[in-house]
């Protein structure tokens, strides 16, 4: 068999009925030349089972892991098992928005050949509170990512794994050690290595959010994320904080968590803790918490370290 353009990795857990909406939209495709990669995390055959009356629509192949790799363990396993040129991560909760999704992407690809990575605006569902929302990045939106790919820690506007497309070549998987902040700290490191993104201005992708997902209950746990967010930093290095929406983002995480000590770090991070971030959880230490929670005293206060502070890196 020739080498599929598309290889559609699906990292799958349990969750029948949204693999089924999935799998239903990935068969309607105009757009034929894919296959479907199936990288299974269950405990038990509910998924092989189910996914074996799919074979005759589409290429399908199945893995059951050994033993359950977790996120986002699971989709990098999907784009080690896939075959095509290009990669698209769905996750199983996730679908095309219509039945050309699939052939948008490869038009863009088409028509841009030099770009690596595509990502496109989305239909958000929100099923915990019970509505949808379009979103896109606006050409605003981007030129302020052309700028600085750390306005990605303020929003993420490329949106979830399930909205972009990966060329093979880019020499990048999904950071192992995180959970929560795993796709947004992806897509900084793709842009500090200048690889070659461009914006779909097409809704292609209904993304789901139920109370099940990973980030629904690592959104508020203090251990993940001082432990993700201080790995980030080893990753993203000290002269991130030069640029101020990196710092913001630092003083926003001790400020939530209402960090007071570098023990309290210490409790889910044994990394070094640089100068910078030691002064920016002093400087909150002596500040009233309750004027903190206000924003513009808190957006006045992290200024005014910022500028402090600058001569540490």
């Amino acid at each position: 068999m020739s080498q599929p353009f598309i290889s559609i990795c699906i990292p799958a857990y349990k969750r029948i009925t949204d693999l089924e909406r999935l799998l239903n939209s990935i068969a309607e495709q105009t757009y034929q030349n894919f296959e479907v990669i199936i990288t299974d995390d269950s405990p038990d055959d509910t998924v092989k089972d189910f996914v074996q009356s799919y074979n005759h629509k589409f290429s399908l192949l199945y893995f059951k892991n050994a033993e359950p790799l977790g996120t986002p363990e699971n989709w990098n396993e999907g784009f080690r098992k896939a075959n095509g040129k290009w990669f698209k991560l769905m996750h199983d909760d996730d679908y095309f928005a219509n039945n050309k999704s699939l052939k948008s992407f490869v038009q863009e690809i088409e028509q841009h050949p030099s770009q690596e990575v595509f990502y496109s605006a989305f239909m958000f569902e929100d099923t915990i509170n019970n509505y949808t929302k379009i979103i896109k990045c606006n050409i605003f939106d981007r030129l302020l990512l052309h700028l600085s790919p750390y306005h990605l820690l303020k929003r993420n506007y490329f949106g979830n794994p399930s909205c972009i497309i990966i060329k093979r070549t880019v020499p990048f998987l999904y950071d192992k050690r995180f959970k929560y902040i795993v796709d947004f700290a992806y897509y900084i490191e793709l842009l500090l290595y200048n690889v070659k993104c461009r914006y779909i201005d097409e809704v292609l992708i209904y993304v789901g959010q139920n109370d099940s997902q990973v980030t629904h209950y690592t959104f508020k746990n203090k251990a993940v994320q001082m432990y993700e967010n201080h790995i980030l930093f080893e990753k993203i290095g000290s002269k991130a904080l030069k640029n101020i929406l990196a710092f913001d983002y630092y003083w926003r995480i001790y400020r939530n968590f209402q960090i007071q000590s570098i023990d309290e770090i210490r409790e889910y991070y044994n990394g070094d803790i640089h100068p910078v971030l030691r002064a920016m959880i002093q400087f909150q230490k002596k500040l009233p918490k309750s004027l903190l929670t206000l924003g513009i005293f808190s957006k006045s206060c992290m200024f005014t370290c910022y500028c402090i502070t600058r001569k540490l890196l």
